[in-house]
Parts: C-alpha cells; sequence; structure tokens
C-alpha cells in the first residue's frame, strides 16, 4: 500500500473528524460497501471492483462486516458513527481512482478496522 494513500486514510478517519463530516454530510450516500449496482458504475474504483473478482470479494467481505457490526452496535450514536466512518472511508477508496492496488489496500485496512471493531463489540455483549 502506497504511503500517500496511508496518510490520506488516516487523515480521512481520524475521530474528530468523523463527527463533524456526520453532521455536514447528513449521510446524503447510502452508507454499505456494496452502494452501487454494477451496471450502472460511474466512479472509476466502482467499475474497478466490478472488473476484478478479488476487489469484488473484498467488497463483499467488508459489507457483511459492515452490515453485523451496524446490527451488534446498540445505540443510535454507534450506528451514526459507524456511518460516518464508512462514508470515510468509501472517499479514500474512490479517492484510488483505477489503482487496484490502492482500492486493495483500502479494502483491507477497513476490513481489519470492522473485524476489530466487531470483536469488540462482541466481548462487550458476552459480559
Amino acid at each position: 500500500m502506497s504511503e500517500t494513500f496511508t496518510l490520506k486514510l488516516a487523515a480521512a478517519i481520524s475521530a474528530g473528524s468523523l463527527l463533524a463530516l456526520a453532521a455536514m454530510a447528513g449521510f446524503a450516500r447510502a452508507a454499505s460497501a456494496q452502494e452501487f449496482d454494477c451496471r450502472y458504475a460511474e466512479l472509476a474504483s466502482e467499475q474497478m471492483i466490478c472488473r476484478n473478482d478479488r476487489l469484488a470479494a473484498l467488497d463483499e467481505r467488508m459489507s457483511g462486516l459492515y452490515a453485523d457490526l451496524k446490527a451488534a452496535y446498540g445505540s443510535r450514536f454507534q450506528r451514526d458513527s459507524l456511518k460516518a466512518y464508512q462514508h470515510q472511508f468509501l472517499d479514500a477508496r474512490d479517492s484510488c481512482g483505477r489503482d487496484v492496488e490502492c482500492i486493495k489496500g483500502a479494502y483491507l485496512d477497513q476490513i481489519s478496522v470492522l473485524e476489530s471493531r466487531l470483536e469488540r463489540a462482541y466481548r462487550r455483549s458476552e459480559r
């Protein structure tokens, strides 16, 4: 993964920007991993995901984790924060354009974060 992308992603998902983004964005776009239909993919990143089986599989994995985590969160605040976080990811992913390695790196990073958060949510629910 490129150092530039890592810096972009880190800046995009900083904790301080999440709530501000949620307030400004108003959740205009659906915050799900698979928010597009390949028949209507317009963004370069979406087109690359539709053309690449590995990227499509990563998208499916992340989409499932996102749905599981959203369901595991008990409060509206947690779900709203997750949506804002997902918007940040989608913006970072889309900034990759047609760069397959950049898109792949974005997905791998996001999957890792969502898996970690889901594990913590499950541990809390067991208490």
